[in-house]
């Protein structure tokens, strides 16, 4: 019976991937996007429709409840050229609940003066209340460091029914491994992600 049920499972699970590809066997995507450009090239954080057990789920936004109850957006933006060799990034986003979320509302950032650029542990700073805050890090370089910028938030869409969101980003935030004359990284882009915990 434990065999049947083994089969079983994994012949469900190849249903789901064989489902969810193209003829090349690559990852079909979901309508669950994240689109942006940094210092004017294109990045992207496309959820596959069929997600493999373990996969990180990106871009999302997360209800995170406690002490102090805030939203988070995370997205790993990519080159949308593969050949490009600025490599990827992480952004995270987070807004405290302190209120009612309001659509069309411009959420504005800040970094702690002269924090914009942190390593390690020094990033508990921010996490520490309700602060509120936009950063990026790298894989190219030290992900252990994370750069936090000036910037706007707008959420179009807030439906914990449907478990969607919607909305646009502007942000400017230091970033000394660019390139040698860009000591700014300037990010504009528009998301589309699946909220997690929403209820």
């Amino acid at each position: 019976m434990k065999i049947f049920v083994k089969i079983l499972n994994i012949s469900i699970l190849l249903i789901f991937l064989i489902s969810g590809c193209d003829k090349k066997g690559n990852l079909l995507p979901s309508d669950i996007i994240f689109t942006a450009q940094l210092n004017g090239i294109k990045y992207k954080d496309v959820m596959p429709m069929v997600i493999p057990p373990g996969a990180k789920r990106t871009p999302v936004l997360e209800i995170v409840q406690g002490d102090h109850n805030y939203i988070n957006i995370r997205s790993s933006l990519k080159p949308e050229d593969v050949s490009d060799k600025r490599g990827d990034f992480s952004l995270n986003i987070r807004v405290p609940l302190s209120e009612q979320i309001e659509l069309n509302k411009k959420y504005s950032f800040s970094p702690i003066a002269g924090k914009e650029k942190v390593t390690g542990s020094e990033n508990l700073i921010y996490l520490e209340g309700a602060k509120q805050f936009v950063s990026i890090s790298s894989t190219l370089f030290n992900v252990d460091t994370k750069y936090y910028g000036n910037g706007t938030l707008v959420l179009t869409e807030y439906d914990l029914v449907k478990n969607k969101a919607k909305g646009k980003v502007e942000f400017v935030i230091p970033y000394d491994n660019w390139e040698a004359h860009i000591k700014d990284l300037k990010m504009s882009g528009e998301f589309h992600c699946w909220i997690q915990n929403a209820n």
